[in-house]
């Protein structure tokens, strides 16, 4: 096979450029996944014709699905870290959300030790908080956000293989320049409808909406004790450190956007609660219907 072609990245969106959803694990994906298929597609028909006749864009490694996708597709997203750009066949620009670090590990602990399906179930079923952070050996309790948008070099689609405790500071200037150069979107898991009218103001969505959704059911929280929380901390220092920068970007593009941020939020938010009663109904009711990975949406 030979190598693929490589298309430049832009931090702006356009009409000849793929966008990218660099879907970090326990960020809000599965609702900004939802809502960028309803802007991109495929949509259930289009995505059943490729199940059925077996379309390599549904492959399940990332990289074959990847280099499947046609101009047109114009969106390619799941669990990957940044360069899958190299494997696209048009110009691309990156989308993400990030999360506070530690309510990220709380929350991937609890998915994973709860749901049978997880990624990390195995490595989270038999174990507490504190011994999932510090036994696990998991690259993305160690600065993993840092890891996604960084990027890898040695072939790895996923994620960063750095050893664990190796993630320095150059790393993180790495992701930082990714953010700034490469990304037309950075949103912010505890500042959701405030990124997401952002979101939809770049896709050129004059009434954007979301439906309320991946509410995984878990079990009882974990105990946060000092001493676990000091472990989490100490594994995502770098990870704390690209939050804080994503906020500080984010403030600024939502301050150039909107000149009534406070006002237009709130129309959105009554918008927002009558979209969803009228559409969650609906949308529970073909639930079953729709494909539940979106490892290669």
């Amino acid at each position: 096979m030979n190598d693929p072609v490589l298309h430049p990245l832009s931090p702006r969106l356009d009409p000849q450029t793929f966008a990218i959803f660099l879907h970090i694990q326990k960020t809000a994906g599965i609702t900004v996944q939802t809502y960028l298929r309803q802007r991109f597609g495929p949509g259930p028909l289009r995505r059943m014709a490729w199940r059925l006749t077996r379309d390599p864009r549904l492959a399940g490694d990332l990289r074959t699905a990847a280099r499947a996708r046609k101009t047109k597709d114009r969106m390619f997203g799941g669990h990957f870290c940044f360069g899958i750009h190299r494997d696209l066949p048009a110009p691309a620009s990156y989308m993400t959300y990030l999360r506070d670090p530690v309510a990220r590990c709380v929350s991937l602990y609890t998915y994973s030790r709860d749901t049978p399906t997880a990624y990390y179930h195995s490595h989270a079923r038999d174990r507490d908080l504190a011994s999932f952070v510090r036994d696990s050996g998991l690259l993305e309790l160690d600065n993993g956000m840092v890891r996604f948008i960084a990027g890898s070099d040695d072939g790895s689609a996923f994620i960063n293989r750095t050893p664990v405790g190796g993630v320095d500071d150059a790393m993180l200037a790495t992701a930082k320049r990714n953010l700034e150069t490469a990304f037309f979107f950075t949103g912010i898991q505890e500042r959701f409808d405030e990124s997401f009218l952002l979101l939809g103001h770049l896709l050129g969505d004059a009434r954007p909406r979301y439906l309320r959704l991946n509410t995984t059911r878990s079990g009882a929280a974990p105990v946060l004790d000092p001493d676990t929380l000091r472990a989490i901390q100490d594994r995502s220092q770098m990870d704390r450190a690209l939050y804080d920068f994503a906020c500080q970007r984010l403030d600024a593009q939502l301050a150039a956007t909107f000149d009534d941020l406070e006002g237009t939020l709130a129309q959105f938010r009554t918008a927002n609660a009558r979209y969803n009663a009228r559409m969650a109904p609906l949308h529970n009711a073909l639930a079953s219907l729709r494909p539940r990975s979106f490892s290669a949406g």
